[in-house]
Order: C-alpha cells, then structure tokens, then sequence
C-alpha cells in the first residue's frame, strides 16, 4: 500500500465523520428552531401515528428522530475508526473497495434525497476510496 492509498482513504474517512457530525449537528440545530404551524402539524402527525414492531409501539415522530440520530453517529463513529486505523485498514483492498461502495449507495441516496452538502461529501468520500484502491 503506497502512503498515496492511505492518505486518500484518510480523507475519505474524513469526508465521513464531517457528514456524521454536520447531520448531527442539524439534527440539534432543527430541534431548536420556533416551530411554525406548518411544522407544529406534521410534527403533530408523526406524533399520532404509531407502528408496532416486535411488540414494541412507536410514533413515527421518535422512529425519524432515532433512525437519523443512528445514521449520524454510525457515520461519524465509523469515519474515526477508518482515520484512526487507516494504516492498517487502507492495506486491505476489501475494506477500501467496501467504503467506496457504501460510499458510492450514499452518495445515489443523497443526489435523490438529501440537501448539497452530504452530496459533496459523500462525493469527495467515493472519489477517494476509489482512487485509494486504484493507486494502492
């Protein structure tokens, strides 16, 4: 594995733990925000319609909430273990050419659904784990 490799995986794990804390980070910030009656309605909504799944109840409201608090620290915390071992992981084609697939799914998934800045991320995160495995 060339220093080349690792350090283009070291900025790909990079480009994950900023879109981790930046989805956490708004997460908080749009908990804080004046609602609006608009907001206040479907917020009301979410709150009132409830899913049972292995015998537990929940609102849609908590299950939004908690899936996108999940993905934000599974990113981030993800993201820092690959930068913390990167000298280990970067020498293993099959962990490099697995990020620069989970990147690729959600860089598709952020271009469908999401706002600019995780599309760049995820971008910059798929450009480089793939040219990690390229020049390793």
């Amino acid at each position: 594995m060339s220093s080349r490799a690792q350090v283009l995986f070291q900025v790909g794990a990079w480009a994950w733990v900023v879109t981790g804390i930046g989805h956490l980070a708004l997460n908080a910030l749009l908990l804080r925000r004046p609602a609006t009656p608009a907001k206040t309605a479907v917020l009301g909504a979410m709150r009132a319609h409830r899913m049972t799944m292995m015998g537990l109840s929940r609102d849609l409201l908590g299950l939004f909430r908690g899936f996108s608090v999940a993905m934000g620290l599974v990113l981030a915390l993800h993201g820092a273990v690959c930068v913390l071992a990167a000298p280990a992981l970067a020498a293993l084609a099959a962990v490099v050419a697995l990020n620069a697939a989970v990147s690729l799914a959600l860089l598709a998934i952020a271009v469908r659904a999401f706002p600019p800045p995780p599309i760049v991320t995820m971008l910059v995160a798929t450009a480089c784990f793939g040219a990690a495995l390229v020049v390793g």
